[in-house]
C-alpha cells in the first residue's frame, strides 16, 4: 500500500510540473532568445567515476543458540508433561528458533534437597517450579522480573489473581508467575457414608475420629485395610506436615508468637492438633501391624480406591469429568469449634509458581518462555491437565462442574499457605517428628518439645532470632 501511494504521488507531481511548464512557455510567435554565450563544452565522464553497483546487504547472522532448562514438579504424568513438550515448546520455537527447552521432571519428595542444591551451587535450571511458601526462602536469589513481566512490559499481568502474584513476588518485584490456586478440601464419598448410616461430614475433631473409626474396615484374615475412613494426603502413614499445619490453623493457632519469629509449637492449639492427628491415625490403624489399602489405579476416593474421605487438592481427586462426582461431597475443613471458639472452616490454599533464579544466564529468554506458558489459553490448559484452578481470572471462564464448585469454596474459605520462615527446615522437622509420634516411637509431649526446640534453633541459625 505504501509503495502504491508513493507511485501515485510521483505521477501527480509529474503531471503538475508538466502543466506549469506549458503555461510559462513563451508563445510560438515570439522571436527566439539568442544566447549571449556559447554553450559550455560537455565534460566527458571518466570511467572511474561511474557509480558502482550497490553491494548486497550483509547477511544477518542467526541468533546465538540458547538452551533453557526447566525444573517442574507440578505436572500430571503423560498429560501435562506431553502437552508442554509437544505443544508449548514447538510454539515457543516458532518465535525463537534458536532456543531449545529441556525439562527436568521432579517430585515433591525430593524437591527441597534438589532445589537447595541448585541455589547452593549457583547453577541449575533457568526456571524452577517453587511451592507456595518459597518466595521468602529464595526471594533474594531470584531474578527481578518487573522489566519483563510488569504491567508496562506485559499488560496481561493484570489478568492474574492479585493474591497469586504475592506468592510469586519478593520485595516488590515479580520473580516468576503463578500456575494455580490449589485449595485443599475434604472430599467424601456420600454412597459409602450412607451405607454406614452417616449423612454428613463431621464438624469437629472428636467427630472425625469417630467417623474414621466407623468407616474403616479391616480384613481380619490378612489384617489389612479394605476401606479407609479418612486419608490426610498419605493413606499409609497419615503423617503429613501440611495436614498438621492445616489442623493448627483451623482452630485459630499460629506458627509464631506475637514477635512474629518465635515458634509457637508449645501452644494449646499445637498440642490439640497433634493429639487429633494421633487419634485419627489410631482410628484407622489400631496398631502399625495393620496393612495398608491395596494400590489404587487412580484416586483413592474413586471407585475401587478404598477411601471414604480424602483431604487434598483436586490434583489427587478423580478426573473432573468422572461420573463419581455425583457421589462426592466437597467441604472445607471445619476445625474444632466445640473446644476452640476461634475455629473456622478453611480451604488451605497453595499457589505454586515458576521462578527464574538470579544465577540464570538467560533471564530475559526465561521470562519470554513464562509469558507463553502463562498466557490465557496455556494457563487454562495447564490447569486442565491437573484439575486445578488457573491463576488467571480470564482463564477461569470455562470452569464448570466440580472445578467451579471448588473455586467457589476457595473464594469463601481460602486460607493462604504462606509466610513460613525456613519452610524447608520446618517441613523436615515436622515430618520426622510427626512420623515418630504417630508410630508410637515417642510421646506427644516429647514431639512438641522437639519441634519447638529444633525449629527455634533453625531460625536462630538463619538469623531470624538473635
Amino acid at each position: 500500500m505504501r509503495t502504491k501511494l508513493l507511485t501515485l504521488l510521483l505521477l501527480v507531481s509529474v503531471l503538475v510540473t508538466g502543466c506549469a511548464t506549458a503555461t510559462t512557455q513563451a508563445p510560438a510567435t515570439e522571436a527566439p532568445v539568442v544566447p549571449t554565450q556559447p554553450p559550455a563544452t560537455m565534460v566527458p565522464v571518466v570511467p572511474s567515476q561511474v557509480p558502482t553497483a550497490v553491494p548486497p546487504p550483509t547477511e544477518v547472522p542467526a541468533a546465538a543458540p540458547v538452551a533453557l532448562k526447566v525444573y517442574v514438579v507440578d505436572f500430571t504424568v503423560d498429560s501435562t508433561d506431553k502437552w508442554l513438550m509437544d505443544t508449548v515448546v514447538p510454539a515457543f520455537q516458532k518465535l525463537y528458533p534458536n532456543v531449545t527447552v529441556e525439562f527436568v521432571w521432579g517430585t515433591w519428595s525430593t524437591f527441597g534437597e534438589t532445589v537447595a542444591g541448585y541455589f547452593a551451587a549457583g547453577d541449575g535450571p533457568d526456571i524452577i517450579n517453587l511451592g507456595s511458601e518459597f518466595n521468602g526462602l529464595y526471594g533474594d536469589q531470584l531474578a527481578p522480573l518487573n522489566q519483563y513481566l510488569g504491567e508496562a512490559a506485559w499488560p496481561e499481568i493484570k489478568q492474574f489473581i492479585p493474591g497469586t502474584l504475592e506468592n510469586a513476588s519478593w520485595k516488590g518485584e515479580l520473580r516468576g508467575l503463578p500456575i494455580f490456586a490449589a485449595p485443599r478440601f475434604v472430599f467424601c464419598r456420600t454412597d459409602l457414608m450412607q451405607a454406614a448410616g452417616v449423612t454428613a461430614q463431621p464438624t469437629d475433631f472428636a467427630g472425625w475420629v469417630d467417623f474414621a473409626k466407623k468407616l474403616t474396615t479391616i480384613d481380619t484374615t490378612t489384617n489389612s485395610l479394605t476401606q479407609q475412613g479418612f486419608v490426610p494426603v498419605d493413606a499409609a502413614t497419615m503423617a503429613d506436615f501440611q495436614w498438621y499445619l492445616n489442623t493448627v490453623w483451623s482452630i485459630g493457632g499460629t506458627l509464631y508468637k506475637a514477635d512474629g519469629v518465635t515458634p509457637n509449637f508449645d501452644s494449646p492449639e499445637a498440642a490439640a492438633a497433634l493429639k487429633f492427628n494421633y487419634d485419627l491415625k489410631r482410628a484407622v490403624y489400631p496398631d502399625d501391624n495393620v496393612g495398608t489399602l491395596p494400590p489404587s489405579q487412580g484416586s483413592v476416593i474413586d471407585d475401587g480406591g478404598g477411601a471414604v474421605c480424602l483431604w487434598h487438592s483436586g490434583w489427587a481427586a478423580p478426573a473432573a469429568d468422572s461420573p463419581i462426582w455425583e457421589k462426592i461431597d466437597i467441604q472445607p475443613f471445619t476445625g474444632d469449634p466445640t473446644n476452640f471458639p476461634n475455629s473456622k472452616p478453611i480451604a488451605l490454599s497453595f499457589v505454586d509458581w515458576w521462578a527464574v533464579p538470579a544465577y540464570s544466564k538467560n533471564v530475559e529468554m526465561a521470562a519470554n518462555f513464562l509469558k507463553l506458558v502463562f498466557n490465557k489459553d496455556n494457563n487454562e490448559m495447564y490447569n486442565q491437565t491437573m484439575g486445578l484452578i488457573p491463576s488467571r481470572v480470564d482463564a477461569q471462564a470455562n470452569l464448570a462442574g466440580v472445578v467451579a464448585k471448588e473455586a467457589g469454596i476457595a473464594s469463601q474459605y481460602g486460607y493462604g499457605y504462606a509466610g513460613i520462615l525456613e519452610p524447608t527446615k520446618l517441613q523436615e522437622i515436622l515430618q520426622k517428628e510427626l512420623g515418630a509420634c504417630l508410630t508410637d516411637q515417642q510421646d506427644q509431649a516429647t514431639t512438641l518439645t522437639n519441634i519447638q526446640d529444633q525449629y527455634t534453633q533453625a531460625l536462630k541459625d538463619a538469623g531470624y532470632i538473635k
